[in-house]
């Protein structure tokens, strides 16, 4: 006679292990459906935030599902690797304005006066108090929820050690940082420009403004708003208007990316890869088996798998842009003027 054994008898530690092995987070999500059992394995401290992936694209739609007392807003996830889109419901305030970080969200409402502030997770419905907006500086409610405009974490939420959120702030784009427990924003030094883009890198805070200057804050150290220039370009090309990125690659360097505008009209991108150690420079004409995802929300460069490949082209740029500009971009070429 011919037994069956129920998916459920599998021991606690091997769902877990199998739910930590799971590489694309539609698998995992496939995985936590196949029953309330394999639900409770597949944790956020289960999945593996490390792995490289290429990013979903997220739309708030206006739809909302009502239960009980409770009013959840639905969210549709669009997985460029498989074409997929995936509908879940949230509870994102109505009024709020979201920036990402590594699949986590900051979520900033004006549902109250003092602008909340928190970081959750679209999948496991956590939530992580943040300071108000109003623990700024010379904030006001006038200055609205786009109050930030930028986003990056120290590390995931998840894993134990100091969580520092780090943001860009302000009608002078600025830089300012918080833990959970705060009871205020801290703020950096000023600087003499405005910052477009900041980055998490080797325990330190790296932001780049529209000039192409870096700078370095040791927000661990003892003195973590003290602001460092450690990288300008010796002759930046002002001829254009530039929006500079900052990434850094899975192989360890760090890139600027500048996207020369007219306009609303994207002209082209350049790409460098920076040492900070003697701060030298070089252009970079292509990356091979890399992708590049530039914009509002966390600058992430990606290597473009075998099964990437259908949607995702390598040695190409994708970026948000306005009006009629393009989504994806192209390499500044050596004969270009």
């Amino acid at each position: 006679m011919k037994t069956h054994s129920d998916w459920r008898d599998l021991p606690s530690e091997l769902l877990a292990d199998i739910a930590k092995r799971l590489s694309s987070i539609h698998d995992y999500l496939s995985f936590r459906r196949v029953c309330s059992y394999w639900r409770s394995a597949a944790t956020f401290d289960n999945f593996d935030n490390a792995l490289s992936r290429v990013p979903w694209l997220m739309y708030v739609t206006g739809e909302e599902k009502k239960e009980e007392k409770n009013v959840e807003r639905v969210v549709s996830f669009f997985d460029l690797s498989n074409n997929n889109t995936y509908n879940i419901t949230t509870n994102f305030p109505e009024k709020s304005y979201l920036l990402s970080c590594g699949g986590w969200i900051l979520c900033v409402s004006e549902d109250t006066g003092g602008g909340e502030v928190n970081l959750t997770h679209p999948v496991w419905r956590v939530k992580i108090d943040l300071p108000c907006l109003d623990t700024f500086p010379d904030y006001s409610h006038e200055d609205g929820i786009h109050f930030i405009s930028k986003m990056v974490l120290s590390g995931s939420p998840t894993m134990k050690g100091d969580l520092v959120v780090m943001v860009i702030w302000g009608k002078n784009n600025q830089l300012g940082f918080s833990r959970p427990g705060d009871s205020s924003w801290s703020v950096t030094d000023t600087w003499d420009g405005s910052f477009s883009d900041i980055i998490y890198r080797k325990g330190r805070l790296y932001a780049v403004d529209f000039s192409g200057r870096i700078v370095e804050c040791d927000i661990h150290g003892p003195n973590p708003s003290q602001i460092v220039k450690v990288f300008s370009f010796p002759n930046f090309d002002a001829s254009f208007d530039a929006i500079c990125y900052l990434l850094g690659s899975s192989s360890g360097e760090l890139l600027i990316v500048c996207h020369r505008i007219f306009g609303r009209k994207t002209l082209w991108f350049e790409v460098f890869e920076i040492d900070l150690k003697d701060g030298s420079h070089k252009e970079i004409h292509g990356l091979p088996n890399k992708a590049l995802f530039l914009g509002c929300n966390s600058s992430l460069c990606v290597e473009v798998c075998d099964w990437d490949r259908n949607a995702v082209k390598p040695n190409c740029i994708y970026f948000t842009g306005r009006g009629k500009d393009s989504d994806r971009g192209r390499f500044k070429k050596k004969d270009d003027d």
